[in-house]
Order: structure tokens, then C-alpha cells, then sequence
């Protein structure tokens, strides 16, 4: 079944105001997918390598999928111009957790898909399918706390997933998301129960899996889903190697710890009326 792109709404940019709040005002949102804060050091552990990406104008959320290379969204590094950041004032902190990160790295490189736009106003669904970018850091990251995250081929209808994430009025700390369930495919688009905020553009959608979890998607939009409200977020299988191409041109697709993992499922196809925003 087709995607239908129904009315949409005024578009969001990557939240550009800081603020430090105390973890019991964090927003709660109902059904699938409440909020947890990840405030003291137990709770954070294992999640590390999601950290936050800063421009100097906004933030988005980003993860290390290699100890030099992390992913996020695309329309997280334009400006409300429609500009393309420069790469240099883009820092990547991660596990940041009450102005403490376990690493944090400036970034030399972005890469985007060649016929990726930015836009005002609302995301068209064509960019939604392309809003996923990857970033070279200036150095490594190699502490043994913070372990890159692998990345795997799309969920299955009806996968329940997690999303851990920063945002608005909680962007001192990452937050989880557990208990989404992923309600709709068309192409590089997945839909899911969870709702995303502000500054949530770019986080990762995790599957587990016997050993450990892996990045099937990265955030780029709150919408409706069969008139239910709903995060979208695009696929990194299909999208992955040709930024690896870019990154790495003179390797093979998946050196240095980024590999896609083939799951079987059914592929199947949701029915998406979908209109949108950005987190």
C-alpha cells in the first residue's frame, strides 16, 4: 500500500534553546513509549554512545556507530536559513549527563545523500526518506565505556523497539523510550507509537537482539499515523553504504565496526496517512 501524505504542519527546527531541568519535570507522554530519564550513572550505563550534537545554534540527538563516525539526521546540520552548518561548529558530546560526557569530539566531515534538500516549512515525504547523515570526528573515540553501536536492516511491523534520545526540557541527560511498536512501513520510512520532541532529530531507533541492540532507523519527524500522533523515522540499510562510500572510499562498505545485520522478516507494508513535523 502507498503512503499518502496528507495535511501537514508547521515544520520544527532542532531545538535551539538550552535549558537544565530537574528530572521529575520531564514531559510524560501517554501510551507506548513513556519517557524515562537516565539521570544517575546506573541508569545511563550501556547507553553512551547516544550523545548529544550540538551546531551552536540548536541540538540534535547522534550515536556512535564507530569509534570515528557517528549518525544522525541530515536536516540537523541546516540552519532556519536552509544553510549547511559548517562542519567545524559541530560537537558531538557523548553520554552527556548533567554537563559531564564521556567523550566529546569536534566534527571534520558530514555527509549527506547527494539529492537530499533542506527545506522551510514542513519536511516532504522524499526528504523525510533521505534525513539521515553521518559525521567524521577529529579523533576516536576508544574509551572502553563508550562502545559503538552496530546497525541493522529495517524492522518488521509490529517490532517493538526503543528510542533513547535528548530533547526538549531534558537535554542535560538522554532519555529512553521503550515499548514503541513500529505500526507502518513504506519504503525507507517507519512509523511508531513513540512521540518525539525537540531535539530528538537524529536519535536512534534500537532493536535487541540476543546480542545486544542495533540501530534499524534515526528520527526525523513527528507526525499522524492513521490519525494517531506518531514518530517517523528513516531507514539505515538502504541508506548507510553510500555514506560509507562517501566516508570511506577507499574501504569496503561496513569497515571499522558499521555492518548491517540481516534479519528475517516479513517486509511487509503499513498503510501510512501521515502528515508531519519536525523534532
Amino acid at each position: 500500500m502507498r503512503l499518502v501524505l496528507a495535511r501537514v504542519l508547521i515544520a520544527l527546527l532542532p531545538f535551539a534553546t538550552p535549558l537544565i531541568v530537574a528530572a521529575q519535570s520531564l514531559p510524560q507522554i501517554s501510551g507506548a513509549g513513556t519517557v524515562r530519564p537516565l539521570v544517575s550513572a546506573d541508569a545511563a550505563r550501556g547507553w553512551e554512545a547516544v550523545g548529544r550534537l550540538d551546531s551552536g545554534v540548536s541540538f540534535c540527538s547522534a550515536t556512535l556507530v564507530a569509534p570515528d563516525l557517528v549518525l544522525t539526521a541530515a536536516h540537523c546540520l541546516y540552519d532556519e536559513n536552509n544553510r549547511r552548518i559548517a562542519d567545524h561548529a559541530l560537537r558531538f558530546s557523548a553520554g552527556l549527563r548533567n554537563g559531564r560526557a564521556e567523550a566529546i569530539r569536534r566534527v571534520t566531515r558530514s555527509h549527506v545523500l547527494g539529492d537530499y534538500r533542506a527545506t522551510q516549512g514542513p519536511p516532504a515525504m522524499e526528504l523525510i526518506a533521505r534525513d539521515i547523515a553521518l559525521l567524521e570526528l577529529d579523533q576516536p573515540i576508544v574509551s572502553g565505556l563508550v562502545v559503538p553501536i552496530r546497525t541493522g536492516i529495517q524492522g518488521r511491523l509490529r517490532d517493538v523497539v526503543t528510542i533513547v534520545s535528548y530533547g526538549r526540557d531534558r537535554e542535560s541527560y538522554a532519555s529512553i523510550q521503550e515499548d514503541c511498536e513500529i505500526v507502518g512501513r513504506e519504503d525507507a520510512i517507519t512509523a511508531l507509537t513513540c512521540q518525539v520532541v525537540q531535539g530528538s532529530s537524529g536519535s536512534p531507533i534500537l532493536r535487541e537482539t540476543p546480542s545486544g541492540f542495533e540501530i534499524v532507523a534515526v528520527v526525523s519527524a513527528m507526525g499522524e499515523w492513521n490519525g494517531e500522533d506518531a514518530a517517523f523515522a528513516v531507514d539505515v540499510d538502504a541508506l548507510l553504504p553510500a555514506l560509507m562510500a562517501q566516508a570511506r572510499p577507499a574501504r569496503p562498505n561496513g569497515s571499522n565496526g558499521v555492518t548491517l545485520r540481516n534479519v528475517a522478516g516479513d517486509g511487509g507494508r503499513g498503510n501510512l496517512g501521515a502528515r508531519f513535523i519536525r523534532p
